[in-house]
């Protein structure tokens, strides 16, 4: 399936750009720090035939324009997301798959605006990326190297060690499109994330997915984000690391389609 073309829609804090497919109950997914709408092809492609899958460019990535911000938090993308979904006609509920980044997002979204999502599915993410300290050097390598060399150090950062050479190449291409804006204000968003609160309050069907070979989000850090949410259940995919949903897609949406159609 070819990349579904890129679209766009008008809110209060900018353009923002997305793809979609299919028809039928809508599934929204967010990207994380390294990808972007392009990140979820495997998923708008396979997930398509009984749902309208859409796939969002966050703030500064793609796309989107920057957001107004250089300091954004969690909440104010959360909002950004809903004023998008509004803007396309979703007003009610939909599913949601926060990876990463976009793990820090969802459950922003979820408290900010009740009743809106359905199910939840936490994909490679943590409870507070606040807690992390990699952030400069991150800034660091997007300032020094080349579209290209960034791509490929964060491909081997996000791929395990036998990831198809094609989905290798994917994720670095993905990365290497990120512009340093839109970079700079989602560390930042990153830096200030702490969802402990929103996490133990949500009461609604969670899923956390985790890939074996995790080195960003790790099976300790999965497993206490699951611990913390009431009746959230957590699925393993082996021979994964961060990009599972890249590298494994035949298993990832198979974990998805049977949580959402549960």
């Amino acid at each position: 399936m070819a990349e579904p073309e890129m679209k766009t829609v008008d809110t209060p804090t900018g353009r923002i750009a997305y793809r979609e497919a299919g028809e039928g109950p809508v599934l929204v997914c967010l990207h994380g720090l390294g990808g972007g709408a392009k990140s979820w092809t495997c998923q708008l492609e396979g997930l398509s035939e009984r749902r309208r899958v859409i796939a969002w460019d966050a703030p500064g990535y793609g796309g989107s324009d920057d957001y107004p911000s250089t300091v954004p938090t969690p909440g104010q993308y959360a909002d950004a997301l809903i004023a998008m979904l509004g803007g396309i006609g979703v007003t009610g509920e939909f599913d949601l798959v926060g990876h990463s980044m976009g793990g820090a997002i969802a459950p922003q979204a979820v408290a900010r605006h009740p009743g809106r999502v359905r199910r939840l599915v936490l994909s490679a993410t943590r409870i507070a990326f606040a807690r992390w300290e990699g952030y400069e050097e991150r800034l660091k390598e997007h300032a020094s190297m080349t579209p290209e060399e960034f791509g490929a150090t964060r491909a081997k950062s996000m791929c395990s060690a036998d990831a198809p050479v094609a989905a290798r190449a994917a994720v670095g291409r993905i990365a290497s499109e990120i512009r340093a804006g839109g970079y700079a204000a989602a560390v930042h968003l990153l830096s200030v994330c702490n969802n402990e609160r929103e996490l133990r309050a949500l009461r609604m069907p969670v899923l956390v997915l985790a890939g074996t070979e995790d080195r960003i989000a790790p099976e300790a850090e999965t497993a206490a984000l699951t611990a913390l949410i009431k009746g959230a259940k957590r699925e393993i995919i082996g021979q994964a690391a961060h990009a599972a949903y890249m590298e494994r897609p035949e298993a990832y949406n198979a974990r998805l389609a049977a949580f959402l159609d549960a």
